[in-house]
Protein backbone atom coordinates (compact mmCIF):
# COMPACT_ATOMS: atom_id res chain seq x y z
CA UNK A 1 0.00 0.00 0.00
CA UNK A 2 1.46 3.36 -1.04
CA UNK A 3 2.17 6.23 1.32
CA UNK A 4 -0.08 8.45 -0.81
CA UNK A 5 -3.07 6.17 -0.28
CA UNK A 6 -2.47 6.12 3.48
CA UNK A 7 -2.16 9.90 3.57
CA UNK A 8 -5.38 10.36 1.59
CA UNK A 9 -7.20 8.01 3.95
CA UNK A 10 -5.76 9.75 7.02
CA UNK A 11 -6.66 13.27 5.83
CA UNK A 12 -10.12 13.03 7.45
CA UNK A 13 -8.43 12.70 10.86
CA UNK A 14 -6.60 15.96 10.23
CA UNK A 15 -9.91 17.81 10.28
CA UNK A 16 -11.35 15.95 13.26
CA UNK A 17 -8.18 16.57 15.28
CA UNK A 18 -8.28 20.33 14.69
CA UNK A 19 -11.94 20.59 15.63
CA UNK A 20 -11.44 18.43 18.72
CA UNK A 21 -8.80 20.79 20.10
CA UNK A 22 -10.86 23.90 19.47
CA UNK A 23 -14.00 22.46 21.06
CA UNK A 24 -12.21 20.88 24.03
CA UNK A 25 -10.12 23.92 24.96
CA UNK A 26 -12.06 26.99 23.83
CA UNK A 27 -15.80 26.26 23.65
CA UNK A 28 -16.60 26.46 27.38
CA UNK A 29 -14.57 29.63 27.81
CA UNK A 30 -16.30 31.21 24.79
CA UNK A 31 -19.72 30.71 26.38
CA UNK A 32 -18.78 31.76 29.91
CA UNK A 33 -16.47 34.68 29.10
CA UNK A 34 -18.03 36.10 25.92
CA UNK A 35 -21.73 35.20 25.73
CA UNK A 36 -22.21 35.32 29.50
CA UNK A 37 -23.84 31.90 29.88
CA UNK A 38 -23.71 30.77 33.50
CA UNK A 39 -20.85 28.27 33.97
CA UNK A 40 -23.10 25.67 35.58
CA UNK A 41 -25.58 25.75 32.71
CA UNK A 42 -22.76 25.67 30.19
CA UNK A 43 -21.35 22.58 31.89
CA UNK A 44 -24.76 20.89 31.93
CA UNK A 45 -25.24 21.62 28.22
CA UNK A 46 -21.88 20.10 27.36
CA UNK A 47 -22.58 17.04 29.52
CA UNK A 48 -25.86 16.47 27.67
CA UNK A 49 -23.99 16.58 24.36
CA UNK A 50 -21.31 14.22 25.63
CA UNK A 51 -23.87 11.75 26.98
CA UNK A 52 -25.60 11.66 23.61
CA UNK A 53 -22.24 11.18 21.91
CA UNK A 54 -21.31 8.20 24.09
CA UNK A 55 -24.56 6.39 23.24
CA UNK A 56 -24.31 7.14 19.51
CA UNK A 57 -20.85 5.59 19.02
CA UNK A 58 -21.80 1.89 19.28
CA UNK A 59 -24.97 2.53 17.26
CA UNK A 60 -22.91 4.06 14.45
CA UNK A 61 -20.59 1.06 14.50
CA UNK A 62 -23.59 -1.26 14.24
CA UNK A 63 -25.07 0.73 11.34
CA UNK A 64 -21.85 1.00 9.35
CA UNK A 65 -21.23 -2.76 9.67
CA UNK A 66 -24.54 -3.29 7.83
CA UNK A 67 -24.41 -0.52 5.25
CA UNK A 68 -24.37 -1.55 1.61
CA UNK A 69 -23.79 1.04 -1.12
CA UNK A 70 -21.91 1.51 -4.37
CA UNK A 71 -19.30 3.49 -2.39
CA UNK A 72 -18.79 0.82 0.25
CA UNK A 73 -19.86 0.40 3.88
CA UNK A 74 -17.78 3.05 5.61
CA UNK A 75 -16.87 5.82 3.17
CA UNK A 76 -20.38 7.29 2.67
CA UNK A 77 -20.76 7.84 6.39
CA UNK A 78 -17.60 9.85 6.99
CA UNK A 79 -18.39 11.96 3.91
CA UNK A 80 -21.92 12.71 5.17
CA UNK A 81 -20.62 13.33 8.68
CA UNK A 82 -18.55 16.30 7.55
CA UNK A 83 -21.75 18.29 6.90
CA UNK A 84 -23.13 18.33 10.48
CA UNK A 85 -19.57 18.96 11.66
CA UNK A 86 -19.29 22.07 9.49
CA UNK A 87 -22.76 23.36 10.40
CA UNK A 88 -22.25 22.78 14.11
CA UNK A 89 -18.85 24.51 14.19
CA UNK A 90 -20.39 27.66 12.77
CA UNK A 91 -23.41 27.31 15.04
CA UNK A 92 -21.58 26.70 18.32
CA UNK A 93 -19.48 29.84 17.93
CA UNK A 94 -22.25 32.13 16.64
CA UNK A 95 -24.09 32.68 19.93
CA UNK A 96 -24.57 36.32 20.95
CA UNK A 97 -24.15 38.02 24.34
CA UNK A 98 -27.57 39.69 24.05
CA UNK A 99 -29.39 36.34 24.08
CA UNK A 100 -31.12 35.19 27.25
CA UNK A 101 -29.71 32.41 29.43
CA UNK A 102 -32.41 30.03 28.17
CA UNK A 103 -31.63 30.81 24.54
CA UNK A 104 -27.89 30.35 25.07
CA UNK A 105 -28.39 27.06 26.91
CA UNK A 106 -30.74 25.64 24.28
CA UNK A 107 -28.48 26.78 21.45
CA UNK A 108 -25.40 25.18 23.00
CA UNK A 109 -27.23 21.89 23.65
CA UNK A 110 -28.54 21.65 20.07
CA UNK A 111 -25.35 22.66 18.28
CA UNK A 112 -23.15 20.56 20.56
CA UNK A 113 -25.27 17.45 19.97
CA UNK A 114 -25.06 18.12 16.22
CA UNK A 115 -21.29 18.39 16.55
CA UNK A 116 -21.01 15.02 18.29
CA UNK A 117 -23.31 13.43 15.73
CA UNK A 118 -20.92 14.57 13.01
CA UNK A 119 -17.90 13.33 14.96
CA UNK A 120 -19.46 9.91 15.41
CA UNK A 121 -20.42 9.66 11.73
CA UNK A 122 -16.84 10.41 10.71
CA UNK A 123 -14.68 8.77 13.38
CA UNK A 124 -16.25 5.34 13.91
CA UNK A 125 -16.64 4.32 10.22
CA UNK A 126 -13.26 5.90 9.40
CA UNK A 127 -11.46 3.85 12.07
CA UNK A 128 -13.30 0.67 11.05
CA UNK A 129 -12.36 1.26 7.41
CA UNK A 130 -8.69 1.57 8.39
CA UNK A 131 -8.98 -1.78 10.14
CA UNK A 132 -10.19 -3.37 6.89
CA UNK A 133 -7.59 -1.85 4.57
CA UNK A 134 -4.92 -4.45 5.37
CA UNK A 135 -4.29 -7.47 7.58
CA UNK A 136 -0.50 -7.63 8.06
CA UNK A 137 1.33 -6.62 11.24
CA UNK A 138 3.53 -4.05 9.50
CA UNK A 139 0.83 -2.45 7.35
CA UNK A 140 -1.69 -2.15 10.16
CA UNK A 141 0.83 -0.25 12.24
CA UNK A 142 1.55 1.94 9.23
CA UNK A 143 -2.10 2.66 8.36
CA UNK A 144 -3.07 3.47 11.92
CA UNK A 145 0.16 5.41 12.36
CA UNK A 146 -0.80 7.67 9.47
CA UNK A 147 -4.34 8.04 10.83
CA UNK A 148 -3.31 8.86 14.38
CA UNK A 149 -0.39 10.96 13.23
CA UNK A 150 -2.71 13.15 11.18
CA UNK A 151 -5.16 13.35 14.09
CA UNK A 152 -2.39 14.53 16.43
CA UNK A 153 -1.11 16.95 13.80
CA UNK A 154 -4.67 18.27 13.56
CA UNK A 155 -4.69 18.89 17.31
CA UNK A 156 -1.46 20.82 16.99
CA UNK A 157 -2.69 22.88 14.03
CA UNK A 158 -5.97 23.65 15.79
CA UNK A 159 -4.09 24.87 18.84
CA UNK A 160 -1.70 27.03 16.82
CA UNK A 161 -4.58 28.51 14.82
CA UNK A 162 -6.63 29.42 17.87
CA UNK A 163 -3.79 30.84 19.92
CA UNK A 164 -2.50 32.88 16.96
CA UNK A 165 -5.81 34.32 15.75
CA UNK A 166 -7.17 35.11 19.21
CA UNK A 167 -3.95 36.78 20.33
CA UNK A 168 -3.90 38.83 17.12
CA UNK A 169 -7.52 39.92 17.64
CA UNK A 170 -6.84 40.99 21.22
CA UNK A 171 -3.62 42.83 20.31
CA UNK A 172 -5.26 44.67 17.41
CA UNK A 173 -8.29 45.70 19.47
CA UNK A 174 -6.11 46.84 22.37
CA UNK A 175 -3.83 48.86 20.11
CA UNK A 176 -6.80 50.53 18.40
CA UNK A 177 -8.51 51.38 21.70
CA UNK A 178 -5.29 52.77 23.15
CA UNK A 179 -4.72 54.89 20.04
CA UNK A 180 -8.18 56.41 20.56
CA UNK A 181 -7.16 57.45 24.07
CA UNK A 182 -9.11 54.79 25.95
CA UNK A 183 -7.71 53.28 29.10
CA UNK A 184 -8.23 50.68 31.84
CA UNK A 185 -11.34 48.57 32.02
CA UNK A 186 -12.75 50.01 28.80
CA UNK A 187 -9.78 48.65 26.85
CA UNK A 188 -10.08 45.28 28.58
CA UNK A 189 -13.76 45.07 27.63
CA UNK A 190 -13.04 45.94 23.99
CA UNK A 191 -10.34 43.25 23.90
CA UNK A 192 -12.73 40.70 25.45
CA UNK A 193 -15.39 41.39 22.83
CA UNK A 194 -12.83 41.23 20.01
CA UNK A 195 -11.59 37.89 21.30
CA UNK A 196 -15.11 36.51 21.43
CA UNK A 197 -15.97 37.66 17.91
CA UNK A 198 -12.77 36.16 16.52
CA UNK A 199 -14.10 32.70 17.39
CA UNK A 200 -16.75 33.12 14.71
CA UNK A 201 -14.16 33.85 12.03
CA UNK A 202 -12.11 30.81 12.99
CA UNK A 203 -15.15 28.50 13.09
CA UNK A 204 -16.16 29.52 9.56
CA UNK A 205 -12.69 28.63 8.29
CA UNK A 206 -12.71 25.31 10.16
CA UNK A 207 -16.15 24.45 8.74
CA UNK A 208 -14.83 24.67 5.18
CA UNK A 209 -11.59 23.00 6.13
CA UNK A 210 -13.18 19.88 7.66
CA UNK A 211 -15.41 19.34 4.61
CA UNK A 212 -12.46 19.69 2.23
CA UNK A 213 -10.18 17.21 4.02
CA UNK A 214 -13.02 14.69 4.43
CA UNK A 215 -13.90 14.91 0.73
CA UNK A 216 -10.21 14.28 -0.02
CA UNK A 217 -10.34 11.14 2.15
CA UNK A 218 -13.52 9.96 0.40
CA UNK A 219 -12.27 10.54 -3.13
CA UNK A 220 -8.76 9.26 -2.43
CA UNK A 221 -9.81 5.84 -1.12
CA UNK A 222 -11.66 2.78 -2.35
CA UNK A 223 -13.13 0.02 -0.21
CA UNK A 224 -12.09 -3.47 -1.15
CA UNK A 225 -14.76 -5.49 -2.88
CA UNK A 226 -15.50 -9.09 -2.02
CA UNK A 227 -17.44 -11.08 0.52
CA UNK A 228 -17.42 -9.99 4.14
CA UNK A 229 -18.23 -12.26 7.02
CA UNK A 230 -21.62 -10.91 8.07
CA UNK A 231 -22.12 -9.32 11.50
CA UNK A 232 -24.71 -10.65 13.91
CA UNK A 233 -28.37 -9.85 13.37
CA UNK A 234 -28.79 -7.65 16.44
CA UNK A 235 -27.05 -4.75 18.12
CA UNK A 236 -26.82 -6.67 21.40
CA UNK A 237 -25.42 -9.72 19.62
CA UNK A 238 -22.60 -7.62 18.22
CA UNK A 239 -21.65 -6.03 21.50
CA UNK A 240 -22.14 -9.20 23.45
CA UNK A 241 -19.41 -10.69 21.26
CA UNK A 242 -17.04 -7.83 22.07
CA UNK A 243 -17.48 -8.42 25.79
CA UNK A 244 -16.96 -12.16 25.41
CA UNK A 245 -13.60 -11.60 23.72
CA UNK A 246 -10.83 -12.20 26.29
CA UNK A 247 -8.21 -10.16 24.37
CA UNK A 248 -10.69 -7.27 24.16
CA UNK A 249 -11.49 -7.45 27.88
CA UNK A 250 -7.79 -7.31 28.80
CA UNK A 251 -7.14 -4.54 26.31
CA UNK A 252 -10.11 -2.42 27.36
CA UNK A 253 -9.29 -2.74 31.06
CA UNK A 254 -5.77 -1.44 30.37
CA UNK A 255 -7.16 1.15 27.96
CA UNK A 256 -9.70 2.51 30.46
CA UNK A 257 -7.14 2.76 33.26
CA UNK A 258 -4.70 4.51 30.92
CA UNK A 259 -7.39 6.88 29.61
CA UNK A 260 -8.35 7.94 33.13
CA UNK A 261 -4.67 8.71 33.81
CA UNK A 262 -4.39 10.68 30.55
CA UNK A 263 -7.63 12.50 31.29
CA UNK A 264 -6.44 13.61 34.72
CA UNK A 265 -3.17 14.97 33.36
CA UNK A 266 -4.88 16.71 30.43
CA UNK A 267 -7.52 18.35 32.63
CA UNK A 268 -5.02 19.47 35.27
CA UNK A 269 -2.13 20.48 33.00
CA UNK A 270 -2.85 24.22 33.15
CA UNK A 271 -3.42 24.03 36.91
CA UNK A 272 -0.03 22.36 37.27
CA UNK A 273 1.83 24.81 35.05
CA UNK A 274 0.25 27.96 36.45
CA UNK A 275 -0.71 27.14 40.04
CA UNK A 276 1.89 24.59 41.14
CA UNK A 277 4.91 25.56 39.05
CA UNK A 278 3.97 29.26 38.90
CA UNK A 279 4.76 29.64 35.19
CA UNK A 280 2.99 32.40 33.28
CA UNK A 281 2.81 33.32 29.60
CA UNK A 282 4.14 32.14 27.21
CA UNK A 283 5.16 28.88 28.93
CA UNK A 284 1.72 27.18 29.13
CA UNK A 285 1.28 27.58 25.37
CA UNK A 286 4.78 26.39 24.50
CA UNK A 287 4.65 23.46 26.90
CA UNK A 288 1.28 22.16 25.67
CA UNK A 289 1.85 22.78 21.96
CA UNK A 290 5.38 21.37 22.24
CA UNK A 291 3.99 18.25 23.91
CA UNK A 292 1.75 17.61 20.89
CA UNK A 293 4.50 18.55 18.44
CA UNK A 294 6.82 15.93 19.94
CA UNK A 295 4.06 13.33 19.58
CA UNK A 296 3.65 14.22 15.89
CA UNK A 297 7.40 14.17 15.20
CA UNK A 298 7.94 10.88 17.01
CA UNK A 299 5.14 8.93 15.28
CA UNK A 300 7.10 8.18 12.06
CA UNK A 301 9.99 6.88 14.16
CA UNK A 302 7.73 4.69 16.28
CA UNK A 303 6.05 3.32 13.15
CA UNK A 304 9.43 2.00 11.99
CA UNK A 305 10.44 0.65 15.39
CA UNK A 306 7.11 -0.96 16.32
CA UNK A 307 6.99 -3.38 13.37
CA UNK A 308 9.80 -5.38 15.01
CA UNK A 309 8.04 -5.89 18.34
CA UNK A 310 4.77 -7.08 19.85
CA UNK A 311 2.04 -4.46 19.82
CA UNK A 312 1.18 -5.00 23.47
CA UNK A 313 4.81 -4.53 24.46
CA UNK A 314 5.05 -1.28 22.51
CA UNK A 315 1.92 0.02 24.22
CA UNK A 316 3.50 -0.85 27.56
CA UNK A 317 6.65 1.08 26.63
CA UNK A 318 4.70 4.21 25.68
CA UNK A 319 2.59 4.02 28.84
CA UNK A 320 5.66 3.61 31.08
CA UNK A 321 7.25 6.62 29.37
CA UNK A 322 4.25 8.62 30.53
CA UNK A 323 4.75 7.39 34.09
CA UNK A 324 8.45 8.32 34.00
CA UNK A 325 7.64 11.80 32.68
CA UNK A 326 5.13 12.40 35.47
CA UNK A 327 7.64 11.20 38.04
CA UNK A 328 10.18 13.67 36.62
CA UNK A 329 7.64 16.51 36.84
CA UNK A 330 7.58 16.16 40.61
CA UNK A 331 11.04 17.76 40.65
CA UNK A 332 10.33 20.76 38.39
CA UNK A 333 10.12 23.26 41.31
CA UNK A 334 13.53 22.10 42.55
CA UNK A 335 15.35 21.80 39.21
CA UNK A 336 13.86 24.61 37.18
CA UNK A 337 12.16 25.65 33.95
CA UNK A 338 14.24 23.56 31.56
CA UNK A 339 13.23 20.40 33.43
CA UNK A 340 9.54 21.26 32.88
CA UNK A 341 10.12 21.44 29.13
CA UNK A 342 12.20 18.26 29.10
CA UNK A 343 9.55 16.34 31.06
CA UNK A 344 6.65 17.54 28.93
CA UNK A 345 8.42 16.84 25.66
CA UNK A 346 9.53 13.37 26.81
CA UNK A 347 5.87 12.68 27.66
CA UNK A 348 4.96 13.80 24.13
CA UNK A 349 7.32 11.19 22.65
CA UNK A 350 5.60 8.52 24.76
CA UNK A 351 2.23 9.77 23.56
CA UNK A 352 3.38 9.18 19.98
CA UNK A 353 3.79 5.42 20.43
CA UNK A 354 0.59 5.07 22.45
CA UNK A 355 -1.38 6.94 19.81
CA UNK A 356 -0.28 4.58 17.05
CA UNK A 357 -0.42 1.25 18.87
CA UNK A 358 -3.72 1.82 20.67
CA UNK A 359 -5.50 1.78 17.30
CA UNK A 360 -3.26 -0.70 15.46
CA UNK A 361 -3.96 -3.43 17.99
CA UNK A 362 -7.77 -3.37 17.61
CA UNK A 363 -7.95 -4.99 14.12
CA UNK A 364 -6.04 -7.99 15.51
CA UNK A 365 -8.74 -8.35 18.16
CA UNK A 366 -11.41 -8.19 15.45
CA UNK A 367 -9.64 -10.96 13.49
CA UNK A 368 -9.49 -13.11 16.61
CA UNK A 369 -13.21 -12.53 17.16
CA UNK A 370 -14.01 -13.49 13.56
CA UNK A 371 -12.33 -16.87 14.03
CA UNK A 372 -14.35 -17.43 17.20
CA UNK A 373 -17.77 -16.20 15.99
CA UNK A 374 -17.55 -16.44 12.17
CA UNK A 375 -18.85 -12.87 12.03
CA UNK A 376 -17.02 -9.64 11.19
CA UNK A 377 -17.82 -6.41 13.01
CA UNK A 378 -15.02 -3.83 12.91
CA UNK A 379 -17.59 -1.07 13.45
CA UNK A 380 -18.89 -2.69 16.62
CA UNK A 381 -15.41 -2.93 18.15
CA UNK A 382 -14.37 0.61 17.25
CA UNK A 383 -17.74 1.94 18.38
CA UNK A 384 -17.39 0.19 21.74
CA UNK A 385 -13.81 1.44 22.10
CA UNK A 386 -14.90 5.00 21.34
CA UNK A 387 -17.65 4.72 23.94
CA UNK A 388 -15.22 3.49 26.60
CA UNK A 389 -12.69 6.21 25.78
CA UNK A 390 -15.26 8.95 26.20
CA UNK A 391 -16.67 7.52 29.40
CA UNK A 392 -13.13 7.23 30.81
CA UNK A 393 -12.30 10.82 29.92
CA UNK A 394 -15.60 12.04 31.40
CA UNK A 395 -14.78 10.16 34.61
CA UNK A 396 -11.36 11.84 34.70
CA UNK A 397 -12.90 15.29 34.30
CA UNK A 398 -15.36 14.57 37.11
CA UNK A 399 -12.60 13.27 39.39
CA UNK A 400 -10.53 16.38 38.66
CA UNK A 401 -13.30 18.73 39.76
CA UNK A 402 -14.17 16.70 42.84
CA UNK A 403 -10.52 16.39 43.78
CA UNK A 404 -9.85 20.11 43.45
CA UNK A 405 -12.81 20.84 45.71
CA UNK A 406 -11.73 18.22 48.24
CA UNK A 407 -8.25 19.76 48.55
CA UNK A 408 -9.65 23.28 48.93
CA UNK A 409 -8.93 24.80 45.54
CA UNK A 410 -10.42 28.33 45.37
CA UNK A 411 -11.60 29.50 41.93
CA UNK A 412 -10.16 32.87 40.96
CA UNK A 413 -7.69 33.04 43.84
CA UNK A 414 -4.40 34.74 43.00
CA UNK A 415 -2.44 32.24 45.10
CA UNK A 416 -3.58 28.76 46.14
CA UNK A 417 -2.66 27.51 49.59
CA UNK A 418 -0.31 24.57 50.21
CA UNK A 419 -3.16 22.06 50.59
CA UNK A 420 -4.64 22.97 47.20
CA UNK A 421 -1.22 22.65 45.55
CA UNK A 422 -0.76 19.28 47.23
CA UNK A 423 -4.06 18.19 45.70
CA UNK A 424 -2.84 19.17 42.22
CA UNK A 425 0.33 17.15 42.77
CA UNK A 426 -1.65 14.09 43.89
CA UNK A 427 -4.12 14.20 40.98
CA UNK A 428 -1.71 15.29 38.25
CA UNK A 429 1.25 13.08 39.18
CA UNK A 430 0.69 10.50 41.91
CA UNK A 431 -2.63 8.96 40.81
CA UNK A 432 -1.79 8.92 37.07
CA UNK A 433 1.61 7.32 37.79
CA UNK A 434 -0.12 4.45 39.59
CA UNK A 435 -2.79 4.11 36.91
CA UNK A 436 -0.33 4.29 33.99
CA UNK A 437 1.96 1.70 35.55
CA UNK A 438 -0.98 -0.62 36.08
CA UNK A 439 -2.07 -0.14 32.46
CA UNK A 440 1.45 -0.94 31.25
CA UNK A 441 1.45 -4.23 33.17
CA UNK A 442 -1.90 -5.17 31.63
CA UNK A 443 -0.63 -4.36 28.13
CA UNK A 444 2.28 -6.74 28.74
CA UNK A 445 -0.30 -9.47 29.38
CA UNK A 446 -2.10 -8.89 26.06
CA UNK A 447 -2.50 -12.41 24.61
CA UNK A 448 -2.45 -11.80 20.83
CA UNK A 449 1.18 -12.12 19.76
CA UNK A 450 2.50 -11.86 16.21
CA UNK A 451 2.73 -15.64 15.97
CA UNK A 452 -0.84 -16.12 17.18
CA UNK A 453 -2.10 -13.46 14.77
CA UNK A 454 -0.42 -15.16 11.82
CA UNK A 455 -2.23 -18.39 12.77
CA UNK A 456 -5.47 -16.43 12.99
CA UNK A 457 -4.99 -14.98 9.51
CA UNK A 458 -4.30 -18.43 8.09
CA UNK A 459 -7.50 -19.77 9.67
CA UNK A 460 -9.50 -16.83 8.32
CA UNK A 461 -8.12 -17.40 4.84
CA UNK A 462 -9.17 -21.07 4.94
CA UNK A 463 -12.63 -20.11 6.12
CA UNK A 464 -13.02 -17.48 3.39
CA UNK A 465 -11.96 -19.96 0.73
CA UNK A 466 -14.59 -22.39 1.96
CA UNK A 467 -17.19 -19.65 1.90
CA UNK A 468 -16.31 -18.78 -1.70
CA UNK A 469 -16.83 -22.38 -2.77
CA UNK A 470 -20.18 -22.78 -1.06
CA UNK A 471 -22.37 -21.22 -3.82
CA UNK A 472 -20.67 -23.41 -6.45
CA UNK A 473 -21.17 -26.62 -4.50
CA UNK A 474 -24.85 -25.80 -3.98
CA UNK A 475 -25.33 -25.20 -7.67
Amino acid sequence: MTALRKALYASASLGIGSLDYVVAVFLLKYYTDYTGLDAVWAGVALLIGKAFDAVSDPIMGYVSDRTRSRWGRRRPWFLLGSLPLAISMIGMFSARPEWSQTQLFAWLVITNILYWVGCTMVEVPHAAYGSEMTSTHRERISVMGWRQGFATLGLLLGGILMFTVLEHAVDAATADATARGLRGEVVEEIARVARGEAHGQISAFLAVYVVVVTVIAFLGTRERSGAHAPPRDTLFGDFGDTLRSRPFRIYTLAFIVGQVADGLTATLALYTIEEWWGLGDPHPKFLLLGYMAMAVLSIPVWMRVAVHFEKGHMLAVGTLMGSIALLAMLFVPQIGLWWAYASFYFAGVGLGVRTVMAMAIVPDIVDDDEVRTRTRKDGAYFGMLSLLRKLSRSLAIGLSGIGLGFFGYVSGAVQQDAEAQRGIIVMFCAVPIVFSTGAAILFLLFPITRARHEETLAELERHRERRKREPTSLA
